[in-house]
């Protein structure tokens, strides 16, 4: 006999059929997801490496703006 399983909310969850493994085109279509989304991280990060303006957070500035507010 099979336990039942319930979620946090007092749902049952519903069991797997048997020899109910995923199927070759669903693994496929979560690889090429993940790699796109992965693609498009490191596609944003080395963007804003190069083009980021490291003169704009100067400690010198930050302390010139400092001293004329003062």
């Amino acid at each position: 006999m099979e336990q039942s399983r319930f979620e946090p909310f007092g749902e049952p969850i519903a069991q797997q059929a048997p020899g109910g493994q995923d199927r070759p085109a669903s693994k496929w279509l979560l690889w090429a997801g993940s790699a796109v989304f992965w693609s498009m991280v490191a596609g944003i990060v080395v963007a804003r490496a190069a083009y980021f303006d490291a003169g704009v957070f100067n400690f010198d500035h930050l302390a010139a703006i400092f001293r004329a507010i003062l």
